[in-house]
């Protein structure tokens, strides 16, 4: 039988390999994965608001549409909209980052650093002030 003497059968029981400590830490890659989604979540809030501040009369009534199925999203207008917009950029992107970052060991300290200061560059686009002055408007 294939190698085998008639009668006789080759019993191997194995174990799986038993993980180490370091084996069941998250990796760094997960970290950032999340960071960049909040990131990314984040740009597609101000995207929306830029687009709904330099052409309200089409973005509004798009962002009144991806809004109007939340929970009292035709309340707060197009802002519902953008905070749509912000959430399914945010979980597609995580959900991405995460499945192709998971298994990779990546530099938190300097993810961090990044991290904030993209975070900061961010807020400060969306103070009306820079934006204006971006877009020709007067302050």
């Amino acid at each position: 039988m294939l190698g085998h003497e008639s009668g006789e059968r080759e019993n191997k029981i194995t174990s799986p390999p038993r993980r180490t400590a370091a084996a069941k830490q998250p990796k760094s890659g997960e970290v950032v994965a999340a960071l960049a989604a909040v990131w990314l979540g984040a740009a597609a809030l101000t995207a929306a608001h830029w687009w709904s501040a330099a052409d309200p009369a089409q973005a509004n009534p798009t962002l009144l549409r991806w809004g109007s199925w939340l929970p009292a999203g035709l309340r707060i207008g197009p802002y519902a909209g953008k905070e749509m917009a912000a959430l399914v950029v945010w979980l597609g992107s995580w959900l991405v980052l995460f499945f192709a970052l998971k298994r990779v060991e990546l530099n938190l300290k300097l993810t961090m650093y990044v991290f904030i200061g993209a975070m900061l560059l961010l807020w400060l686009l969306l103070w009306p002030p820079v934006y204006h002055r971006i877009f020709g408007w007067p302050a």
